[in-house]
């Protein structure tokens, strides 16, 4: 197996999976592919961990000012410390070979989350916690003078445990550097599905940039459709003159506040935006959605396969969440196979060898009792025929949180219901220990399925 190391002007190093750059990377495989540059999965020989190795496309790194962009990159990430950014371990060179050694992150990105969604939208609870980790990364980059200017689906990632990454700091400006090393005056540099009104006239990218980019990615992951499609000349166009429709009339699922957040991230004038990335988030964490309908009522019957296959049975499950979909842009520095843990009730990281899978489950012959209380009619009255519904696995979502529980399932086509009780070895902050009817067992597409989760006494973890 071949992969190649791009060099700078006319050279290319062809390297096989094996062999050793810096003296101490070793090349593993390709990660991915985007439109300015190449990621590798590798392994740093002295400290023995996996690491993504990006460097520039030759037809790039042929171009000065690419060559100055991925140099800016680079300086732009290793200057950031943030637990929701992908961390730069390295700037380095093997000969003429420039690249960059970030954290391998796994997990998805949210292009693929969105291409893997029935309706290709999103969870508005699922999102916020998304957004909100976003914009805590956006708000500590601008602070330090960085603009991100690229902010889509595929740059934000998100790991197993509800991490989000930002990724590709690749076209950032950094504020204190003068014009000739962000690139040419009037340069339209990004994505410009998601990209404001001012970069699309050439103008500078401020803060209030990375918010209107913010609001559309919010847009499309809600509504399952960007607010503007077309041609790079017509979808700018779109942004400079023409008003989205409003996010509920696309779905009307959306919350009147998601909604009312998302048009004024969007507004055309710099002004009418949040002034900050923190006030779109402490906006957007004054009114929380409803998570589904919460009730006192105790299970009647839960039936228990013991304490360590309660606390965590991700063996089917992480394929689920983690899934084994590629990526998106290729500049995520994310490695959708290296998962190798679980997070426990506590929220505590487990070593996969250690977590005990679920007992396999029978499928049962019976109707599940959420069916049958559809099928129940008044006295006196006959039943409809209904159509038949496909039966569907409910999938296993023992010890997740209860947003994520919600969003995995609503990804297979059911309803959910809360009931938060109490329930010993699982920590109080909204963590599932059940399901009616079971996970593994199947029942009708369109179902509802009660999740049974502990009170969030406790908050759950800031990640």
């Amino acid at each position: 197996m071949q992969v190649r190391v791009q060099l700078k002007v006319g050279r290319a190093l062809e390297t096989s999976v094996g062999a050793v750059l810096g003296g101490r990377y070793r090349i593993q495989s390709t990660l991915g592919a985007g439109g300015m540059a190449v990621v590798y999965r590798a392994e740093d020989a002295i400290l023995g961990r996996t690491v993504a190795l990006k460097t520039l496309h030759r037809r790039y790194a042929e171009m000065p000012s690419f060559r100055r962009r991925f140099k800016q990159e680079a300086r732009a990430m290793a200057s950031l410390d943030h637990e929701n950014i992908v961390k730069v371990y390295d700037i380095a060179h093997d000969g003429e070979v420039p690249f960059i050694v970030a954290e391998c992150v796994a997990g998805r990105d949210l292009g693929t989350l969105l291409a893997g969604r029935r309706g290709g939208s999103l969870n508005e609870h699922f999102m916020r916690r998304v957004v909100a980790q976003l914009l805590r990364a956006l708000s500590y980059a601008h602070e330090r003078g960085i603009i991100h200017r690229d902010i889509k689906p595929s740059n934000i990632l998100v790991t197993a445990g509800g991490t989000v990454k930002v990724a590709d700091f690749g076209i950032a400006r950094i504020l204190e550097d003068d014009a000739s090393e962000a690139g040419e005056p009037g340069e339209i540099v990004g994505s410009a599905r998601y990209m404001s009104p001012e970069q699309l006239k050439g103008l500078d990218a401020t803060s209030r940039s990375d918010v209107y980019s913010v609001g559309v990615l919010l847009y499309h992951c809600l509504t399952g459709r960007a607010p503007f499609s077309g041609d790079v000349k017509s979808l700018a166009r779109q942004h400079i003159h023409t008003d989205p429709t409003p996010p509920r009339k696309v779905n009307k699922k959306i919350t009147r506040h998601a909604e009312a957040v998302i048009l004024r991230a969007m507004a055309k004038d710099p002004e009418d935006r949040y002034p900050t990335a923190a006030a779109m988030l402490d906006d957007l964490e004054a009114d929380l959605p409803p998570r589904s309908t919460r009730t006192s009522e105790t299970p009647k019957s839960f039936s228990g396969r013991g304490r360590r296959s309660l606390l965590l049975a991700l063996a089917a499950s992480l394929m689920i969440l983690v899934g084994a979909a590629g990526l998106a842009s290729g500049l995520g520095y994310l490695d959708p196979v290296s998962y190798r843990g679980a997070v426990d009730a506590l929220g505590q990281m487990k070593p996969l060898e250690e977590v005990e899978p679920p007992a396999p489950t029978e499928p049962s012959d019976e109707p599940a009792a959420s069916e049958e209380r559809e099928n129940e009619a008044p006295p006196g009255q006959q039943v409809a025929a209904r159509e038949p519904r496909e039966l569907v696995p409910v999938p296993d979502v023992t010890a997740y949180f209860d947003y994520y529980a919600e969003d995995t399932l609503a990804s297979s086509g059911f309803d959910v219901e809360f009931v938060y009780e109490y329930r010993d070895g699982f920590a109080p902050r909204g963590v599932t220990w059940g399901t009616d009817p079971a996970g593994g067992t199947l029942a009708p597409e369109g179902s509802t399925v009660t999740v049974y989760a502990t009170p969030e006494d406790l908050a759950q973890p800031e990640f």
